[in-house]
């Protein structure tokens, strides 16, 4: 053993490391690459598989989560369904901020006249509600329109348009 030399008033020994502290350090390197190998190459184990499982586990608790949408002819599937017209009512506070929780409008046109700006099919409504109004297309001085396709997705925002058919019978079915 070397003797200490003094550093700033500090000793520090230049002793070598435990044999057995150097062993545990080495087997800790080769099973990392044994397990960097096992589980990259050998193992039936991948990311892919991981994620199939996981959509089936999910599909199995949930059921298949199919998108939601205009039918062929443009028309919206939920608007004759009371449960889904249901549905809609409550999810309209959203849109109530501008809308006015009746639909007849605050900041935003009312939902509720024969007046539609951007169109009185489903289709061109549904277009409007989930890509949103903005820049060139504002018209009536009236405030911008956000786009809901990401906040509400699909399902609501059909489901909000059949209580609006329901409460207007000039919103159109189809194109």
């Amino acid at each position: 053993m070397k003797e200490p030399k003094e550093v700033d008033g500090i000793f520090q020994a230049d002793n070598p490391m435990p044999e057995w502290w150097k062993l545990v350090w080495l087997l800790t390197i080769i099973g990392s690459i044994a397990y960097a190998i096992y589980f990259h190459t050998a193992s039936s184990w991948g990311q892919e598989d991981a994620f199939k499982i996981e959509v089936a586990e999910h599909e199995k608790r949930f059921g298949s989560q199919k998108k939601i949408g205009l039918t062929a002819e443009g028309a919206n599937p939920f608007r004759d369904d009371e449960v889904a017209i249901a549905d809609g009512q409550k999810n309209f506070g959203i849109c109530g901020a501008c809308h006015n929780a009746d639909g007849k409008g605050l900041v935003g046109p009312s939902l509720m006249d024969e007046d539609w700006i951007h169109g009185s099919t489903d289709k061109e409504v549904y277009e409007v509600i989930m890509k949103g109004v903005s820049g060139e297309k504002l018209q009536l001085g009236k405030g911008a329109m956000p786009a809901h396709e990401k906040s509400l997705g699909s399902e609501k925002v059909l489901k909000i348009m059949a209580w609006i058919a329901k409460n207007n019978p000039s919103l159109k079915k189809g194109i």
